[in-house]
C-alpha cells in the first residue's frame, strides 16, 4: 500500500487513472475472486468494488489500476486502463 501522503502527489502529478471493463459482462464472482486477491478485501467490499468497476469503473493511480489489471486479467476479465482527462 503506498501511503496517502505519496497517493495524493502522484494523482496531483499525474491526474487519475480509470480502470473499465471491456467486453462482454465477466462472472462476478471471478471479478470479486481478482479484487479480494489484489487488495485483500472482504467479501462485502469486493462485492462493493466489482459493482463499480461494472458500473462507472475504478478510479486512482496508473500503478494502482495497472495493478488491479493483472489480477484481473489473471481471471480472464477484460478490462482497459485509461489516463483520465477531466
Amino acid at each position: 500500500m503506498t501511503p496517502e501522503y505519496i497517493r495524493q502527489a502522484l494523482l496531483q502529478a499525474h491526474g487519475p487513472a480509470q480502470l473499465r471493463l471491456t467486453g462482454e459482462a465477466p462472472s462476478l464472482a471471478l471479478v470479486m475472486k481478482a479484487l479480494r486477491e489484489a487488495q485483500e478485501l472482504t467479501l462485502g467490499e469486493a462485492r462493493a468494488r466489482a459493482a463499480q468497476l461494472a458500473a462507472s469503473g475504478l478510479v486512482g493511480t496508473l500503478v494502482e489500476m495497472e495493478f488491479l489489471a493483472i489480477h484481473l486479467r489473471e481471471q480472464a476479465v477484460a478490462v482497459a486502463v485509461d489516463l483520465r482527462t477531466e
